[in-house]
């Protein structure tokens, strides 16, 4: 395959980090054969390959994905993986090989984006519950905030659901009775909190949790082994803060809320729901765990979940929601 001039610029510039799309040029030459308007663009990013700088030649499609913000909402060119030809070095291009993913502001039901070091992923989820995942190098997590928060403002609104409304009273009530957020054993997500009210000085705290250690459920004889795994191999559910700013509820935690083991969890999650998509709020206990209750966010055709421990601030918070939308 003959490299071309483009394909050298694009492998000279070749790394981890996450560019923005500015010029005809910047366009990685994948996706030069879809029609691009930048000029009516909020923002584009490309998001590159995960491989090391040393496995990329410049014969190859360097960059995974681009996503194209307007005003809109979002557009995902992702490059096709099923037809790679693997080699010792690394993955050639298949020509033209990509996909198109588009979701418009008023579809969207929820962006989430996390990090466990250098293992990052963003998520955007439709209204009628399909998905986009896209991962990438948590070094450049910085420009995949710029998104989120550029999607957070396309998708978000003052005039809300009944559901939205009812959490969004049930929250405000709350905040009102509580103090700064005190979390010894989970500082990060504190200093999370702070770092996304910064960019959001009205974002205000409405419930949170420490993490904790939680048993299985099992009867008989079979709780007696659940103890004993427990105690070798102890699960915890992981602490988490909900907040919001009375458009969004946005839940900062961990990537995953049950673990299982001894080892430090470094990860950060970060989940954004606009509160006018919200539908229904259900609350029950987990299936697995003692002391554990799962609620469900309904948005359309989507689902979330969030597993929380029972009797605590955010179980009573988003029980409220679901009285009043069942009521």
């Amino acid at each position: 395959m003959t490299t071309s001039v483009a394909g050298t610029g694009e492998f000279e510039k070749f790394g981890p980090w996450i560019d923005e799309v500015r010029t005809p040029a910047d366009v990685p030459p994948l996706f030069r054969s879809y029609p691009l308007d930048l000029t009516s663009t909020a923002l584009v990013l490309k998001v590159p390959r995960s491989i090391h700088r040393r496995d990329a030649t410049a014969d190859m499609d360097l960059y995974d994905h681009m996503l194209v913000l307007d005003d809109i909402g979002l557009t995902a060119l992702s490059r096709r993986t099923d037809g790679d030809r693997h080699h010792r070095r690394g993955t050639r291009r298949e020509p033209g090989s990509y996909t198109v993913w588009s979701v418009r502001y008023v579809d969207v039901a929820a962006v989430q984006d996390s990090v466990s070091l250098l293992d990052a992923s963003f998520t955007v989820l439709s209204r009628a519950g399909d998905a986009l995942t896209v991962r990438y190098n948590g070094s450049a997590r910085a420009s995949v905030q710029r998104l989120v928060d550029a999607l957070r403002v396309g998708t978000t609104s003052d005039v809300l659901s009944r559901a939205g409304g009812a959490l969004r009273e049930a929250g405000r009530y709350v905040a009102t009775e509580t103090t700064a957020v005190v979390l010894p054993q989970d500082q990060a997500l504190v200093s999370n909190l702070r770092e996304a009210q910064r960019g959001r000085p009205a974002l205000a705290p409405w419930a949170w949790h420490g993490r904790s250690r939680v048993s299985r459920r099992a009867g008989g004889i079979g709780r007696a082994v659940a103890r004993i795994t427990d105690a070798v191999n102890p699960v915890t559910l992981h602490g988490a803060i909900l907040a919001s700013d009375g458009v969004a509820l946005e839940v900062l935690g961990r990537r995953d809320p049950l673990t299982r083991g001894t080892m430090p969890d470094h990860s950060a999650s970060h989940l954004v729901v606009a509160l006018n998509t919200l539908e229904t709020v259900t609350i029950e206990g987990h299936a697995s765990f003692d002391g554990v209750v799962t609620a469900g966010l309904v948005l359309g055709g989507a689902r979330l979940e969030l597993q929380l421990p029972e009797g605590s601030p955010a179980h009573h918070l988003l029980y409220q929601a679901a009285a009043a939308t069942t009521s």
